[in-house]
């Protein structure tokens, strides 16, 4: 199974060709990424690719729900 991740929300669950669920959340999967461009982070400050309305990476938005200050 190909590993599903990405900078907007990390690793995706649900995608697995068994899941029931597997085509809608291919689907949605696959639109995120058309929608993402390329950015600097707020936090990390690396340019990764996210949604246009997203300004954190997944992984400085896990530190901001933990209370970590940037």
């Amino acid at each position: 199974m190909m590993p599903y991740y990405d900078d907007n929300f990390g690793h995706w669950d649900g995608m697995d060709p068994a899941d029931p669920d597997y085509e809608d959340n291919l689907r949605f999967y696959e639109k995120v990424q058309k929608e993402s461009i390329e950015k600097k982070c707020q936090g990390c400050e690396r340019t990764v690719k996210l949604r246009p309305e997203y300004a954190y990476c997944n992984s400085c938005a896990d530190k901001i729900e933990k209370g970590i200050d940037f």
